[in-house]
């Protein structure tokens, strides 16, 4: 239609009109442009804010799993240490706690702390980071699934190098799987732990007295002409 009119004012030489039938199309095609740029920019506001409403929810979500994994730790550490203490007093006469006796068992098993939001991976695997239209959200983002991955390889490092002290010595730790003696509502392998012998077996308290390839009980270590690292101050 537009064509035809301006082949039509071309043929009658209507220089005018050929100029105006230029501007509006020249118009309307800025303005589609315009109109399919504000819709592209609408979905992208509403994809952002349905992302973030989503990361707002997992982080909320996260910090609860992680706080409750932080505190679990922080017990673990307290009953390893007092179990290390028990079995070193080569006078005392106290047996180790269920959950000493668990610590022992478990000290070479360090578990991932809970990390993931699943919009994050959605967002970097879709390839739509760009959605967000913060820098400073999107820095964070990229800053905290590295320190993720970071501190996943770390744990994976630490593990491997952990001795499992309940395959070591099945005689002084054993396992008898079934309801928790603890939490009776959870299933675990409820190792029991034989405190006279363990005290009794220099090894055994070695394998207890090195972390990390670090000597942490101090007479060990000025036995040896070794260096003393607290204990806390590797698993506090």
């Amino acid at each position: 239609m537009i064509l035809r009119r301006v082949m039509a004012h071309f043929q009658k030489q209507e220089w005018a009109a050929i100029a105006i039938d230029f501007v509006l199309v020249v118009l309307g095609v800025f303005i589609g442009l315009q109109v399919q740029t504000f819709a592209v920019e609408r979905d992208r506001q509403k994809s952002e804010r349905g992302y973030l409403t989503r990361l707002h929810g997992e982080i909320e979500q996260l910090l609860e799993t992680r706080a409750r994994y932080d505190r679990s730790r922080t017990t673990f550490s307290s009953d390893l240490l007092g179990a290390v203490q028990v079995l070193n007093d080569a006078n005392g006469t106290a047996p180790l706690s269920p959950e000493q006796c668990d610590a022992v068992a478990g000290s070479a098993h360090t578990t991932v702390p809970p990390a993931e939001l699943p919009t994050v991976a959605e967002l970097l695997s879709a390839g739509r980071l760009d959605h967000l239209s913060s820098a400073t959200v999107r820095t964070a983002v990229l800053t905290y699934m590295q320190d993720a991955v970071r501190a996943r390889d770390l744990i994976g490092v630490i593990t491997d190098s952990g001795r499992d002290l309940g395959k070591a010595y099945p005689r002084l730790i054993t396992h008898h799987v079934g309801a928790s003696r603890i939490h009776s509502e959870e299933i675990w392998l409820n190792p029991e732990c034989r405190t006279d012998a363990m005290r009794a077996d220099p090894h055994l308290r070695a394998g207890l007295n090195v972390a990390l390839g670090q000597v942490t009980c101090e007479p060990v270590a000025q036995a040896h002409g070794l260096a003393y690292v607290p204990a806390e101050q590797l698993i506090g």
